[in-house]
């Protein structure tokens, strides 16, 4: 059977073992030199710096706090920020840098917590047009690649909530979180309030995009978590020459690999929606992959809409693990350097 091809914003998962030989961790088919993140673009001479404040969203200790500004340091260090300062202040965290900088300055305070859980149901609530578009993503079966059809995007006059297909019978294991996920319609607001952590053993319902040509908001139920963030050893951002755009390679550790293996394994014989693999970043689904087979070797490549500087930031942040205690942003504040 031919692997179908992805949609632009389609995404791609794909793992090393023998029958994918060529998906490889040394990067078959990506540009190695542009693995290694560069410094953020900025005018120069600017003088101006800005201020970031994060406070904690309960009481911090002073080790979680230390333990926070650390790690922050280290994102900074890794995207090639220049002239970066973290401070620990009363029950948060102030970051100073360049102006130019503001929004990696504000990502550093990302809380990086990442997984993988099965979808259990998913539907279209709205689109919004994409500002570029981006190249599509196709998949070389003579290579070994893996190629997932993503969240495709749905038929005319079914954009809206109640034009989609009801979850299937038996798919949302609560009646209350039912009646969430019926209620759910991924506003702002909404999509700010799924994104709190939830415990890795509960089901959740959650709101993420969907691919196509237009960016198009999606709500899930989504079962337990089978892979924590934890496990991933590496993420790094490659230029796949396959797919003209940026990846994220992501390494497992024993346990992951093990448990990556055995969650694709079940999703592949299951029907969509429910052999999608929800990516979850912060509470929110980053990608929802359909997968076609068992994925072994502990590795994973997610591929999207991203650009080099979205790819090393995400890297980055997946890379350095989660931060010790969620953060919020207080204020931004433009400052005068002298």
């Amino acid at each position: 059977m031919s692997l179908p091809r992805a949609p632009h914003r389609a995404l791609l998962v794909c793992a090393v073992a023998a029958v994918l030989a060529g998906c490889s961790v040394s990067g078959s088919g990506s540009d190695a030199a542009d693995r290694s993140p560069g410094a953020p673009a900025s005018a120069a001479g600017d003088s101006r710096r800005t201020v970031v404040t994060f406070a904690g969203t309960s009481p911090l200790g002073a080790e979680h706090l230390r333990r926070t500004a650390d790690r922050m340091r280290s994102r900074a260090d890794a995207l090639g920020l220049k002239d970066v300062r973290v401070d620990t202040q009363g029950n948060g965290v102030t970051v100073t840098g360049r102006a130019a900088d503001v929004k990696q300055l504000t990502q550093l305070g990302m809380s990086g917590h990442l997984g993988f859980r099965p979808v259990l149901a998913e539907e279209t609530v709205g689109t919004t047009p994409t500002p570029t578009p981006t190249p599509s993503a196709s998949g070389d079966p003579a290579r070994g690649r893996a190629v997932t059809d993503g969240l495709l995007p749905r038929a005319a006059g079914s954009a809206s909530a109640s034009a989609a297909p009801a979850p299937a019978e038996g798919s949302v294991p609560d009646a209350a979180l039912q009646a969430r996920y019926a209620a759910l319609g991924c506003s702002a607001q909404e999509r700010i309030a799924t994104r709190r952590d939830a415990p890795a053993g509960d089901a959740v319902v959650a709101c993420g995009t969907t691919g196509g040509g237009s960016a198009s908001r999606a709500k899930f139920v989504l079962g337990p978590t089978a892979v924590e963030g934890v496990h991933v050893t590496s993420a790094v951002a490659v230029r796949d020459k396959q797919v003209a755009g940026w990846i994220v390679r992501l390494d497992f550790d024993s346990v992951g690999a093990r448990q990556f293996s055995d969650m694709t394994g079940s999703l592949a014989l299951n029907t969509s929606p429910q052999n999608q693999m929800a990516i979850v970043l912060d509470g929110a689904v980053i990608s929802a992959p359909s997968v076609s087979q068992r994925l072994d070797g502990g590795t994973a490549d997610i591929y999207g809409s991203f650009t080099r500087e979205s790819a090393e930031q995400l890297a980055v942040t997946l890379g350095s693990g989660a931060l010790p205690t969620p953060l919020t942003v207080t204020s931004v504040t433009s400052l005068r350097h002298t």
